[in-house]
């Protein structure tokens, strides 16, 4: 379950369409239907990427994001990014960006501990080099920590490289970078949140992605991470947020097989049957457990005669129908 967590991005960057340009509006996924709770509120944490440079930051494209799938429900984004701090000076006030919020926390710091210690002046030792990201690491896993005891849904960002071409010393930031994001990912795993893989959307794509300086996002690169951060907390609420549902059948009229999705706020025992409109039992869709989040089953209707029919879902005491129709 962690490692898909991981993965997730790379292929909803397919699924979004992001790598053939972005879209006008973002794919609503099963979470904006059956999202269990009136408000969305997403506190951002960390350095200039969080802030925002000259003018250029994510969160409106996140804003716009949640208030075209989730329509009705009150969105609150805030940003609590400053230019230029490291994890060390950002642990001090992480507390306090997160007083009086819930939901989703999203932390995206740790770049300017690599350019810091590429930055000395006389060349850090391999000891000092494993000190410092190991100090990196500490300070994330005590965010983490901090965010899971104010109960947020918490997710860490990966960090972009920086453009090579710029500068020298970008290679040697970028090797820092590497081991940066390759501990945040075992992090993710070791405390069961997640992680949104900004470093992997990104690539090496500098001229399409970044400002000219080869460090900071440009339009289009927050674009981008909006959409990977809506993406993780689409998952998210699909994991462990979604109300009991039945969506409509897709296909519909259906032909030879249709897709039913239903979600479940808690592990529990599914049982959808198929009735004809003058209530004859048609056909058994499911019976089975399944855990909490969305699910969808696919509907063999092969053997089924044309015309209305009505399937019903059964869960902890509850009934739930929609109608379908059957053609050949």
């Amino acid at each position: 379950m962690h490692y898909r967590k991981i993965i997730l991005l790379t292929v909803l960057l397919t699924c979004i369409g992001i790598l053939d340009g972005f879209s006008q509006t973002p794919s609503c996924s099963a979470a904006s239907k059956f999202y269990i709770k009136d408000t969305i509120n997403v506190t951002t944490f960390g350095a200039s990427t969080v802030a925002g440079v000259n003018g250029f930051s994510f969160q409106p494209y996140l804003q716009q994001n949640f208030k075209y799938c989730y329509f009705g429900k009150y969105i609150s984004i805030t940003n609590n990014g400053i230019s230029g701090e490291t994890t060390t000076q950002g642990l001090p006030r992480f507390e306090a960006a997160l007083q009086g919020r819930t939901g989703f926390v999203f932390i995206l710091m740790g770049v300017n501990d690599a350019i810091q210690l590429a930055n000395e002046p006389v060349p850090p030792t391999q000891a000092k080099i494993n000190a410092t990201l190991k100090v990196t690491q500490q300070n994330m896993q005590k965010m983490i920590d901090i965010a899971l005891k104010h109960g947020l849904t918490t997710i860490i960002g990966t960090l972009q490289n920086l453009d090579p071409s710029k500068s020298p010393a970008n290679k040697t930031i970028n090797k820092y970078i590497a081991t940066i994001n390759a501990g945040y990912k075992k992090l993710a795993i070791q405390n069961h949140i997640y992680l949104a893989d900004i470093n992997a959307g990104f690539g090496s794509d500098y001229k399409k992605y970044y400002q000219p300086d080869g460090i900071h996002p440009n339009a289009t690169g927050d674009k981008l991470i909006a959409y990977i951060l809506f993406d993780v907390i689409n998952f998210a609420i699909e994991s462990k947020l979604l109300e009991i549902g039945l969506d409509q059948n897709f296909p519909n009229p259906a032909n030879t097989k249709t897709t039913i999705g239903f979600s479940m706020s808690q592990a529990g025992s599914v049982d959808i049957e198929m009735y004809s409109i003058s209530g004859a039992h048609t056909k058994t869709i499911t019976q089975n457990a399944y855990n909490s989040g969305y699910h969808q089953v696919v509907v063999d209707l092969t053997n089924v005669s044309p015309g209305i029919y009505i399937y019903v879902m059964n869960i902890a005491g509850r009934q739930l129908s929609k109608k379908m129709i059957v053609v050949k």
